[in-house]
């Protein structure tokens, strides 16, 4: 039974200019609570993106709460802008074209809101997803490293997320990831201050994305990142 009625939502928005307009409309539509504070933040896109973000809001802003902001390019800063922009208790973060279409946030709306963080997860057993071999070994690698030098057993924190607004805003005081690894260090943080978090499942809807992930150069990134966050968190 679904006790949530206001949810706030982040969109990073990178090149992503053919689906930002239908993924407002699902979320819209949908009816999913009463009250929906949408706030994109677009991040330096080389396509339209920027202006497609604009028209939404001329043509949808007196209808529906939805805010336009910009940052530096990178998922990380463009998360960590539009956190304090959040005005409701719970904040749902996905992608600009809405890859799980609403199957992570129904499947949250639907459970007893007994944990802090719900992470919509590509490694969970009743997950809905087709996957090549390589991308399930970069997974498993990436998830070895964090589980070496973070101590984390979440098996996919670079799916969605929606999180307790006061942990997220507590916790952006400390977030540093400007790019993808920003997803590994919310849950990271989240953990460090005891909040409870669980992975569900989810269908993977949208997948207009060509995997950019190149094992050398993104293994070496991700493992020095990783390495960095656990040595800064010892110091501190």
């Amino acid at each position: 039974m679904c006790n949530v009625r206001e949810l706030s939502v982040i969109l990073p928005l990178h090149n992503k200019e053919h689906s930002i307009k239908n993924t407002v409309k699902t979320l819209t539509s949908a009816n999913l609570v009463d009250e929906l504070q949408i706030i994109i933040v677009e991040n330096e896109s080389t396509d339209g993106s920027l202006i497609v973000a604009k028209s939404l809001i001329e043509e949808m802003g007196e209808e529906i709460d939805i805010m336009l902001l910009t940052s530096s390019k990178g998922k990380g800063n463009a998360i960590r802008k539009g956190i304090p922009y959040v005005k409701y208790d719970w904040c749902l973060i996905t992608g600009a074209d809405l890859p799980f279409g609403l199957t992570d946030i129904q499947y949250f709306l639907e459970t007893s809101k007994e944990k802090d963080l719900y992470l919509g997860s590509k490694g969970h057993s009743k997950s809905v997803i087709s996957r090549k071999l390589t991308r399930r070994v970069y997974s498993h690698f990436f998830y070895l490293i964090r589980k070496i030098f973070l101590k984390m057993d979440i098996l996919d924190p670079h799916g969605s997320m929606i999180a307790r607004s006061s942990y997220l805003k507590k916790v952006k005081k400390t977030l540093t990831q400007e790019e993808f690894l920003i997803d590994t260090e919310i849950v990271f943080r989240f953990s460090k201050l005891n909040c409870k978090m669980q992975e569900i499942p989810i269908s993977l809807v949208n997948d207009d994305r060509t995997s950019t992930v190149k094992p050398l150069r993104d293994g070496f990134r991700m493992l020095k990142e990783t390495v960095k966050l656990s040595i800064n968190d010892k110091l501190n």
